[in-house]
């Protein structure tokens, strides 16, 4: 019997009732109006669990590819594709090179948000927006995000990170998602030269639809930082890294922690939210942080498969390796795969644990191979700048 089936027998049966009862009492008048609001009460009920239960076959949806099948690199371009001589890098005095960002593809275009390096690496930082149609030709269009110059513990924007570049349906706006860290502050006993305190910006494209991509972006709020429902696991540098992701009509991020002193490792966890724009809750202690990698993992990138499933890609340990891992509903994880991205006749990074950096993107493409956009350290001159790489992976039983 259908929820309308129920509503309209129960209303006739009240109006049965009425008919052959008049002389009624006002208590009994009461009791009746509140077995109807208990009926509707029931009547939402139903239909909320009959919702929750059509969102989990759409989320258990069957994986499309062989629980055994493993990604493998398929082609690797020679070099570099942006390094240090690169014309853009050159006029835009970046002297230290590339780490974190997203690259997404829009219309055949590829659209990178990336840190610069312009200054030390790792302290001081913009977000820059570059674009190419292969993936290999880039060109830098403009700085997104600036940092303050000058860390101190007063300065909340000491350096500027970006994780997450996602198009928000209910603004008709790109929404940009970035770090932001204060330094160590000594007369407290944290370690000056570290980050601290790390707080999520977005910021929504000032120009409405995807045209708007380009930019210029406006800081809207903070989604999400430390506070009372911190999680021990997180550490004082969370929050580290933020990458929202859909799932049916509910917004994930993957975010990391770390702790300073006493120095522990790089877990991760996962936030929720029912917009985009927040307000984002962390996922359960016992359920945070994931069981994904034993050691070490940093700036995930989620994206949807053509199958339905969900990739996630990460900076991980080992020579020339980043890391993936699989899921069948977007939420619950398999444990790391770890791939290497270079082949053995161009192995122009540096070998050794972080030298191989950062995945941008595995961005599945209409051939089924995987396009990633990567940051990787080399040494020119005696002098380490972390450039742009780009290989392609394919499937493999």
């Amino acid at each position: 019997m259908t929820i309308q089936n129920i509503r309209k027998k129960a209303q006739d049966s009240f109006k049965e009732f009425l008919n052959n009862f008049k002389a009624i009492s006002c208590y009994m008048k009461k009791a009746i109006i509140i077995g109807i609001l208990l009926i509707s009460a029931l009547s939402s009920v139903i239909v909320t669990a009959q919702r929750r239960i059509s969102t989990k076959t759409i989320l258990n949806k069957p994986a499309g590819k062989k629980q055994d099948s493993v990604l493998v690199l398929k082609s690797a371009h020679t070099g570099p594709v942006i390094n240090a001589t690169h014309p853009d890098v050159v006029a835009s005095n970046n002297k230290s090179g590339f780490e974190t960002g997203q690259v997404i593809k829009v219309n055949d275009v590829y659209h990178m948000f990336v840190n610069e390096m312009f200054g030390r690496p790792h302290r001081d930082l913009r977000i820059a927006y570059w674009t190419s149609r292969d993936a290999i030709n880039w060109q830098r269009q403009s700085t997104i995000v600036e940092s303050i110059p000058g860390r101190t513990p007063a300065n909340p924007r000491s350096e500027v990170w970006v994780n997450g570049v996602v198009f928000n349906q209910d603004e008709n706006a790109w929404n940009i998602f970035y770090t932001a860290y204060r330094s160590g502050d000594s007369t407290k006993g944290e370690i000056q030269a570290n980050d601290y305190a790390g707080r999520i910006w977005r910021a929504k494209s000032v120009i409405p639809g995807t045209e708007g991509i380009a930019g210029p972006y406006a800081d809207m709020d903070v989604v999400l930082q430390p506070d009372e429902n911190s999680q021990p696991w997180e550490g004082d540098q969370a929050i580290a890294s933020f990458n929202p992701y859909l799932v049916g009509n509910t917004w994930y991020a993957m975010y990391d922690g770390h702790n300073h002193r006493p120095i522990t490792g790089w877990p991760t966890g996962m936030a929720y939210a029912n917009k985009l724009s927040g307000p984002w809750h962390r996922m359960p202690l016992g359920f945070n942080p994931i069981p994904v990698v034993d050691h070490f993992m940093e700036n995930a990138i989620v994206s949807r498969l053509k199958d339905g499933r969900y990739i996630m890609v990460f900076d991980s340990y080992g020579d020339h390796e980043i890391g993936y891992s699989i899921s069948n509903d977007g939420i619950n994880w398999g444990k790391e795969t770890r791939i290497k991205i270079f082949t053995k006749e161009d192995e122009w990074a540096e070998k050794g644990d972080h030298y191989t950096r950062t995945p941008l993107c595995a961005i599945e493409e209409e051939d089924g191979t995987f396009t990633v956009v990567y940051t990787a350290m080399y040494l020119k001159n005696e002098q380490r700048f972390y450039a742009i790489g780009k290989c392609g992976l394919h499937w493999k039983n």
